[in-house]
């Protein structure tokens, strides 16, 4: 195929998206916004043709790979924002052999959670609303899976934040849902300064930076970055997937509809921190600190959402947990090397979890005497491998264990946005009581100043 058509195919999965956002914006201030059969036209539209054309793009780069043995990047979008001095910073999407995958999953999870939501959210008041966040949420993603820069990422990345936050706000006349959204607001504020302290010092070290320009190679980055600009992208990934101790806020998510849940929590947002993580390792030196301490990482995260899956009482927030683990485990296969595993293993699980969130309300419905999300499970757990391997004194040891986790977990925010927080507080202290200061060291030089005149 023409490389100037591919370019202008791989160009609509992202322009899709956008011109049903902008679409949306203006029926939002007519009275169509109350047509369900409207929205759910131009929404489904759209998200079938960003998906057709991902496909054709797949198709495409998989013969390519098949005749040349390695595919090129393909540059979709390109425009320029902004410059100064020598320095400008350009909108750049792009597909290639890594990035396509993502991008099909993106499309492929959105179109079965629109179909699900169209039901799902049928005559509920939040209708238009709730299609056009997650319209809003998938123009982000694109961008994060796209881009063709750190900076670029960034810009997705904040997208998906906000998004994340008015849907798990979504039901707003519970107060619950309020106070669980800006936990996990404070946790992506946190979390995002990483990205965007760490985007910034690339595009320093490394001015026009674009992903793939050296092949299979590494660019080296200067020696007083080596370390920081790592350790910044994986302290952003840590707070976009959950991991621990960021983990508290990834539960308190779900109080959102079923749907956002399924493509947030279980498909695309959490393995947006893999995603991260698996471009630093193709495009940057990553020394070797680094590595040890993202394995760290995921292997606490694995244990501590394994053992508080298992205490608790509610489906929704036992997958939130099995999540965490799983993606604890992409995070020490991507600190191996196993770039490609973990690729194939974040597509699984997003599947996976998706469709098992998508299902949760079912199995409550099922057993609504007891909404127990182990219940169903209890015969295949007494025959499980790990039952075998821990004696009974240490498996009631291990429950209070991970039990007493659970309560500390839903009673208060992360511990590192608590540590955040009150260093937080400690510097306004200071500005105001330096402001103070000022204030009256200027009173006392100008007394006649500081009257009302008449």
């Amino acid at each position: 195929m023409n490389s100037t058509v591919l370019e202008l195919i791989g160009s609509v999965v992202f322009i899709a998206p956008l011109v049903t956002l902008i679409l949306l914006s203006f029926i939002g201030w007519t009275p169509l916004k109350s047509r369900e059969n409207v929205i759910k036209g131009i929404v489904a539209t759209g998200q079938s043709v960003a998906l057709f054309c991902a496909l054709v793009v797949g198709v495409a780069f998989v013969g390519q790979y098949f005749s040349t043995g390695r595919i090129l990047p393909l540059a979709v979008i390109h425009h320029p924002l902004f410059s100064f001095n020598h320095h400008s910073v350009d909108f750049n999407l792009q597909l290639d052999g890594m990035n396509i995958w993502f991008v099909l999953m993106a499309t492929v999870l959105s179109n079965i959670v629109g179909v699900f939501s169209r039901h799902y959210l049928h005559r509920d008041p939040g209708f238009f609303r709730f299609f056009y966040l997650i319209v809003l949420f998938l123009v982000g993603v694109l961008i994060v899976f796209m881009g063709s820069s750190f900076q670029i990422i960034f810009m997705g990345w904040e997208f998906v934040g906000i998004t994340s936050a008015l849907l798990i706000s979504f039901f707003t006349l519970r107060r619950e849902t309020i106070d669980n959204a800006l936990h996990a607001f404070w946790a992506y504020r946190v979390s995002d300064i990483g990205l965007l302290v760490g985007s910034f010092l690339v595009a320093a070290s490394i001015p026009g930076h674009m992903f793939g320009e050296l092949g299979a190679h590494r660019y080296p980055l200067p020696s007083e970055l080596a370390l920081i600009v790592p350790f910044l992208f994986l302290f952003s990934a840590m707070g976009k997937s959950a991991q621990f101790p960021y983990s508290s806020w990834l539960p308190r998510a779900m109080e959102g509809p079923t749907s956002s849940s399924a493509i947030f929590y279980g498909g695309l947002s959490i393995h947006a921190g893999v995603f991260l993580l698996l471009r630093m390792r193709s495009e940057l030196m990553v020394p070797t600190p680094v590595l040890v301490v993202m394995a760290a990482v995921g292997l606490v995260s694995c244990v501590y959402g394994v053992l508080l899956s298992q205490v608790q009482s509610d489906v929704k927030s036992a997958l939130a947990y099995a999540s965490l683990s799983q993606v604890g485990i992409m995070f020490v296969e991507i600190s191996l090397g196993w770039s490609q595993i973990a690729i194939f293993h974040c597509i699984g699980h997003a599947f996976l979890r998706t469709y098992q969130i998508l299902k949760c309300s079912s199995i409550i419905h099922q057993f609504v005497e007891f909404e127990d999300a182990h219940q169903h499970d209890i015969d295949r757990a007494k025959a499980g491998i790990l039952s075998l391997l821990i004696a009974r004194p240490r498996k009631g040891r291990l429950f209070s264990f991970s039990f007493d986790f659970a309560l500390r977990a839903a009673s208060g925010p992360s511990d590192i946005v608590t540590t955040l927080e009150r260093i937080s507080r400690f510097f306004q202290r200071g500005e105001d009581r330096w402001l103070a200061l000022i204030g009256r060291g200027a009173t006392t030089q100008n007394p006649g100043q500081g009257g009302i005149r008449g």
